[in-house]
């Protein structure tokens, strides 16, 4: 669920740089200069919040409820970044006032650089929303947004004094956001793989019904994780260049990761049919807060199809003490389509709190409010819910509940998107 923290902290950075840009506007200016030179500043922060929080550090996880949070709010912020700097280039005074020496002001490259900056913004914002581009083609050229953000600060910084006072108040506030931008910027792109992946070997490549499973055994530290939690998965070798992150389908005690991957794509299918074992992954995390440890005593599971792999998880990592009352609700198209459910049965049987449900569309039976209002022995309002699965079916699952009564804080989700 995301978290409301993060959001309050970027609308409280907003609200203080226009307090500051308005109540120290220069003289000179009119309100059309103030208001639209806010405006650029404003989508500065934007894209600024944007870098920062694509460095996936833990703290930006806690304030937002899990990276998969971080990378919604990533890419909104870009849109409304975009979409204000557009404002601002065409709300931006473009004649220079009366007494200024239109010569000097022709010497500066501000304009040039904030048109290209606008330009690949619009571009880079363009590709990031196309579903259509693959995803090895796709990060490569989302990286070009590096070079937008250095654009957009030589943009600000030999602007005019006509148009905008670096070394005002609310001038000063940007140039701190860019060198928090610009320290984030590399960080991203030129540390973070380095300083953080883990090495493993791989020890096995199983086939599944439209799924792989693949598991890692650790060539030095393991990777300490919770259950429900997920890693990017960076396989070594010729024409594996670009990670993927996948929920980890393993128990934390068990020594060895699994990754359990649906077949949707060119890089999973090549998981599946080139992958061999003895080859080196390294695996970058942990990261999600998709967590049902913490949660109450009653709760509902609801996976569909490969979201099953996170509760999956869970299950593994479970003893037979645990207190709460689980029922775990399994859709899958038909039985021989669900992945690992004899291996749910059989744990659900070993320990006993664990109600498992299984639900096949080939006969009929999909995961339903109705159907879980008649069925559950208490009412839908005691019990929190953690959803993992296709997005129409969370969707509706989760307006379904809402009308039933159910607290929006005890629906947790997996919004497992990162483009």
């Amino acid at each position: 669920m995301l978290r409301q923290q993060g959001i309050v902290a970027i609308i409280g950075v907003i609200v203080v740089f226009a307090i500051l840009h308005l109540g120290f506007a220069p003289e000179h200016h009119d309100p059309r200069t103030t208001g639209t030179t806010m405006l650029g500043g404003i989508a500065f922060l934007l894209m600024t919040c944007s870098i920062v929080l694509s460095t996936r550090l833990d703290i930006f996880e806690d304030l937002f409820g899990g990276l998969d949070r971080m990378y919604q709010v990533h890419r909104v912020a870009g849109v409304f970044a975009a979409l204000t700097a557009l404002v601002h280039f065409f709300g931006v005074p473009k004649d220079l006032p009366e007494g200024v020496d239109p010569v000097a002001n022709a010497l500066v490259p501000s304009a040039p650089l904030g048109m290209l900056g606008l330009i690949f913004l619009v571009i880079g914002l363009f590709i990031a929303l196309n579903r259509k581009i693959r995803y090895s083609r796709w990060r490569p050229t989302h990286k070009m947004m590096a070079l937008v953000y250095v654009l957009i600060i030589g943009h600000f910084m030999t602007a005019p004094n006509v148009f905008v006072e670096q070394f005002s108040a609310s001038g000063l506030m940007i140039i701190l956001a860019a060198i928090i931008g610009v320290i984030s910027l590399i960080y991203s792109l030129f540390g973070m793989n380095r300083r953080t992946a883990l090495p493993f070997r791989i020890e096995a490549v199983n086939a599944l019904e439209r799924a792989t499973e693949v598991v890692l055994t650790p060539v030095g530290k393991m990777l300490d994780f919770k259950p429900g939690q997920f890693a990017f998965v960076e396989v070594q070798g010729k024409g594996w260049s670009e990670p993927h992150p996948f929920t980890i389908s393993s128990a934390p005690d068990e020594g060895q990761l699994r990754f359990t991957m649906k077949v949707l794509g060119d890089w999973t299918r090549k998981v599946r049919e080139e992958l061999q074992p003895g080859g080196e992954v390294k695996v970058r995390g942990p990261y999600g807060r998709f967590d049902a440890a913490g949660a109450g005593k009653k709760q509902i599971w609801l996976a569909g199809g490969i979201g099953l792999t996170p509760f999956l998880s869970k299950l593994r990592a479970m003893q037979p003490d645990d207190d709460r009352q689980i029922h775990l609700v399994y859709a899958a198209r038909d039985q021989q389509d669900a992945i690992f459910l004899d291996e749910l049965k059989a744990r659900a049987a070993k320990l006993g709190n664990v109600t498992l449900v299984p639900l096949f569309s080939d006969e009929g039976h999909f995961a339903r409010v109705d159907k879980m209002k008649e069925n559950l022995p208490d009412p839908l309002s005691t019990y929190e819910y953690f959803m993992c699965g296709p997005k129409p079916m969370v969707d509706g699952l989760m307006k379904g509940l809402r009308k039933e009564g159910v607290a929006r804080k005890n629906i947790h989700t997996e919004a497992f998107e990162f483009r």
